[in-house]
């Protein structure tokens, strides 16, 4: 199959692949995205690291990965050796089908655990999958009408929610108190970085004080929570301005800046580019 993993979205409800190799995730390493289809991928061989939103996570063969819509993904070091299987479906498609049915606390999950190691049969049993609607799209003969789309898309997040229960049954270990409230955090930078940029807002949100949040994020995440709510705007704005015709002002006030010069500068200053030397860089 010649066609590509999509940068942003996909031009049709469902495409599949089973030759994603390193080389090709290497070209979409160079900058953050913000991936606008739903997209199920199984790590035949290889290993990857991978920012999804604002976590860096490690893929090896036999892991699974789930990638929701507007997910900022960033691939960052890749195996030559790396083989993907992936089915990807359109985002039109996904919110017109599924995304309603689709309990809040089952997206969290999604978004908390973006990846996850099969056992042997399971991988055999994905392999299988994958390759078998790589057949179905590309053989005319067959005809996916939407009803066998949606099942599809339906039989992949039921199967994840079988995965995902069993990963939570077998689960031994509990998150300390520091670990949930730094997910927690993330969740909520993310659900409001282009609004609110203070520290204080999300203390406020979470219940505790301002110099407990600091404290705490700083020695679970190994970084302040300023650094993580810069980390947010930036990816943002980097992936905008990679990947859109939007004007910097645009962008700007998409983010949370009333004003394109303070904007600039903030970029400068963390990025040692301006927004226009990044975008044509």
């Amino acid at each position: 199959m010649n066609q590509k993993i999509p940068l942003l979205d996909i031009p049709v409800d469902i495409i599949a692949g089973d030759d994603v190799t390193g080389q090709l995730l290497n070209d979409y390493g160079r900058f953050p995205c913000r991936i606008k289809a739903c997209i199920f991928a199984l790590c035949v061989q290889g290993e990857i690291t991978t920012k999804v939103d604002l976590e860096t996570r490690k893929i090896k063969a036999g892991d699974f990965v789930t990638i929701l819509p507007d997910t900022f993904l960033q691939i960052q070091v890749v195996s030559p050796d790396t083989l993907i299987y992936f089915a990807g479906f359109s985002y039109s498609f996904y919110q017109n089908t599924v995304s309603h049915k689709l309990s809040t606390d089952f997206i969290r999950q999604l978004k908390d655990t973006p990846v996850f190691e099969l056992q042997e049969d399971l991988i055999e049993f994905y392999k299988n999958a994958f390759k078998t609607l790589l057949s179905a799209c590309m053989l005319s003969s067959i005809s996916l009408n939407a009803d066998i789309k949606h099942s599809i898309l339906s039989l992949f997040f039921q199967s994840i929610a079988n995965i995902c229960q069993q990963s939570y049954n077998n689960q031994t270990e509990i998150r300390s108190r520091e670990e949930e409230i730094h997910k927690e955090f993330i969740r909520l930078v993310i659900m409001h970085y282009t609004q609110e940029h203070n520290v204080s807002f999300y203390a406020d949100k979470l219940g505790i004080t301002l110099p407990h949040l600091c404290t705490t994020i700083k020695k679970a995440a190994n970084k302040t929570a300023t650094q993580i709510i810069n980390d947010a705007i930036l990816t943002d704005a980097k992936a905008q301005l990679k990947s859109t015709h939007k004007q910097v002002k645009e962008i700007a006030f998409s983010l949370g800046f009333n004003n394109v010069s303070f904007f600039n500068k903030y970029f400068k200053k963390h990025v040692n580019l301006t927004p226009k030397q990044y975008r044509e860089g």
